[in-house]
């Protein structure tokens, strides 16, 4: 039998596969169904995957590293990052964005443009962002590449207040490399620390699957020694970001699956309260009605008693019979005695 935690489970990812079929478009739940037929008999429903559908509703922005990433999406046939919508450009940066340089803005189906617009006419709803390595070439300082990445952010989610962001950090760079690692580091906890603070904002850490036990990135990951990623490098950074969809939407599906079980939890107790407040009243009712039940036979019994100490006595009723018929001092009843009384005076 299974375990009731394994049940929990099977349930939940039963319940993303069945959200994320219905996601897809043309799909129809009603097209694909079938009569009971035996098992052996019944066609497989096409079920979509989650993550897929996730990243189809996906852009993904970035510079030279970020570009090495849409051409291995696209050498592997578009199977690691599905049809995600890819925003990046060789040389890009918070510079060239605000300055509007068109030469190394990203391009949407071939028009360069800044990355709040890009977003905005893409329709998408999630954006994965990765910059800063270009602002952190040589002398330039962390603090002032953090504040323009935080104005370049407040700039998209201004244009587009609906969209989830997840902010993926600046991979790691090779000894030696005109981007320190050391200012890498250090972005990225800024930037980790930022996204704890802002609502519908995401830290993704794509940096530590790269990084080596000297804490550069890994030596066989690198294509230049310097900042760029090889084949194998992105084929984990893709991996990583796969990870983390799927443990995000299992996140959203149990925060879900919570305010659901507390819906009805307190469905139950509004609903038992409510129970409660009408048996009380019920019970009122009941208690008043015998209270009025007692009162009207006390009224009764009263009446009766008062009635029997009105009623006069025998000689009382023969002497008032005899002193209005006008007989003799002896009256006989039929079926009685004589009774012998006196006349008054």
């Amino acid at each position: 039998m299974m375990k009731r935690k394994e049940h929990r489970i099977t349930v939940k990812i039963m319940a993303v596969l069945l959200a994320a079929a219905v996601m897809v478009p043309g799909f129809s739940v009603a097209a694909h169904a079938t009569e009971l037929l035996p098992e052996a008999a019944q066609p497989a429903l096409p079920v979509a995957d989650p993550v897929d559908v996730f990243l189809s509703q996906s852009a993904f922005i970035g510079n030279s590293v970020g570009e090495g990433l849409t051409m291995y999406n696209n050498a592997k046939k578009k199977v690691p990052l599905g049809n995600a919508v890819m925003l990046t450009r060789v040389s890009y940066s918070f510079y060239a964005d605000s300055a509007g340089m068109t030469k190394y803005l990203p391009r949407l189906n071939g028009v360069p443009m800044r990355a709040a617009q890009a977003v905005k006419n893409s329709g998408v709803s999630y954006v994965f962002v990765c910059m800063g390595t270009n602002d952190l070439v040589g002398s330039s300082g962390v603090e002032n590449a953090y504040a323009k990445y935080q104005q370049y952010l407040a700039g998209i989610m201004a244009e587009n207040p609906f969209v989830t962001i997840f902010v993926e950090s600046c991979t790691p760079t090779r000894p030696g490399s005109n981007v320190d690692n050391n200012k890498i580091t250090q972005f990225n906890a800024y930037m980790q620390a930022y996204c704890d603070t802002i609502p519908n904002m995401y830290y993704v850490d794509i940096a530590t699957p790269l990084t080596g036990a000297d804490g550069y990135l890994e030596k066989s990951l690198s294509s230049d020694g310097s900042v760029h990623l090889t084949m194998g490098a992105y084929a984990i950074w893709a991996n990583t970001v796969r990870a983390y969809i799927t443990n995000f939407l299992l996140a959203r599906m149990q925060s879900r699956m919570d305010d659901l079980e507390n819906a009805v939890l307190m469905a139950r107790q509004n609903g038992s309260k409510a129970m409660r407040t009408v048996d009380e009243k019920k019970m009122q009712a009941r208690n008043e009605r015998l209270v009025a039940e007692k009162k009207q036979r006390d009224a009764e019994e009263a009446a009766k008693k008062e009635a029997l100490l009105n009623v006069p006595d025998e000689v009382t009723l023969m002497r008032t019979f005899a002193a209005v018929s006008g007989s003799d001092n002896t009256v006989r009843l039929v079926g009685c005695a004589s009774y012998d009384f006196l006349a008054d005076d």
